[in-house]
Formats: C-alpha cells, sequence, structure tokens
C-alpha cells in the first residue's frame, strides 16, 4: 500500500494528528453537548414543576378553609350521633335505646358495645342487644327504632319465640318474645 503524497512529511502528519484529535472530539464533546443538552431540558422541566408545586401550595389556605367548612357541615348532619367520640356515640346510643325498649313495655336483658369501626370518615357505633319484648309491640319498637333521629339501623336479628306458646292458646294472647339484634349509628369523625 502507498502512501499518497499529501500525507507524507510533515503536513501528513498534522493531518493525521488532526483527524484523530477530529475522532477524540466526536467520540467525547458530541456525548458531553447531548448530556448538556438533556441537563438543561431537565433544568426547565424542573422549574416548571416547582412553578406547578408553588401554584398548588398558594391555593392550599384556601383548600383547608373550604374543608374545615365542610367538615363543620358534615357534624351537623341531623341524621348523625352527636357525640364527641366513638365511646360518647355509643353512650348515646344505648341511651336513646334504653329508653325505646322501656317505652314499648319491653326489658333489656344485655347490651354489648361492640368495637366501632371507620367507614369514609364516618364511625360506625354498634351495641348488640339482648331483650324480651311482648309480641304485640315488636312492631312499635322496630317502627320506633327506624324512625328514630339520628338514625339508627337493625341488623342481625333473632327473634324467638317462648318454646311452648301456641297461637290458639286464649290465656297466652301476648307472650314475651326474645329478641337479639344489633343497632348501628353514625357518628362523623373526620376525614382521616
Amino acid at each position: 500500500m502507498t502512501v499518497p503524497d499529501f500525507l507524507r512529511g510533515r503536513r501528513g502528519a498534522f493531518i493525521a494528528l488532526g483527524t484523530v484529535f477530529g475522532f477524540i472530539a466526536l467520540i467525547l464533546i458530541l456525548p458531553l453537548m447531548t448530556l448538556f443538552e438533556a441537563q438543561a431540558e431537565g433544568k426547565e422541566e424542573s422549574l416548571r414543576e416547582l412553578a406547578a408545586y408553588k401554584t398548588e401550595e398558594a391555593s392550599r389556605p384556601m383548600l383547608e378553609a373550604r374543608l374545615r367548612a365542610l367538615q363543620q357541615s358534615a357534624q351537623s348532619v341531623p341524621g348523625l350521633l352527636t357525640g364527641s367520640s366513638a365511646a360518647l356515640a355509643q353512650a348515646e346510643l344505648q341511651s336513646d335505646m334504653k329508653e325505646m325498649i322501656d317505652r314499648s313495655g319491653g326489658s333489656l336483658l344485655s347490651a354489648q358495645l361492640l368495637s366501632p369501626t371507620r367507614i369514609k370518615g364516618f364511625d360506625d357505633v354498634a351495641i348488640e342487644y339482648d331483650l324480651t319484648i311482648p309480641l304485640s309491640r315488636v312492631s312499635a319498637l322496630i317502627y320506633a327504632i327506624e324512625t328514630h333521629t339520628p338514625y339508627f339501623f337493625l341488623d342481625t336479628a333473632d327473634l324467638v319465640m317462648p318454646p311452648n306458646w301456641r297461637p290458639t292458646n286464649p290465656r297466652a294472647q301476648n307472650p314475651a318474645m326474645e329478641v337479639r339484634w344489633t343497632v348501628h349509628a353514625y357518628r362523623w369523625g373526620g376525614s382521616k
């Protein structure tokens, strides 16, 4: 292989050296330039995101005030218990139920408090009751519970007639029915 005339001598060495530097520049400088461009684009994107975050942060006091107003209005819903805690709400439920059972001529045998549960910002308070009530007063008690304000909800009801009762027996016209049911009510617990 013969070397062309323009590559011989000093001039050729400079051309070869320039070509090597050109390749090095191509290999090093182009990726560096690409990296700097990507970095500049990343900086611009970060500045845009920062501006968006600052805008959201500026609207925060207004949104917090609106949330407080909504929470205040949720506390005053007429169908909710008013106790300031789940335990006080259960006490309110227990007191109202005891009064309704007594008014209906029933006898409360036991009341078992169930653990309150949290459902979308509301506390679901529940009590399981065992009671006896005259058969003729059961529907009135159920109606009183279902129309009560704050709202009460019956769940898992077991109604048991006395084992020796016969509807044809004239002496046992109004037997005492045994009832076990769970009564639920709700109170606003705030959003958490």
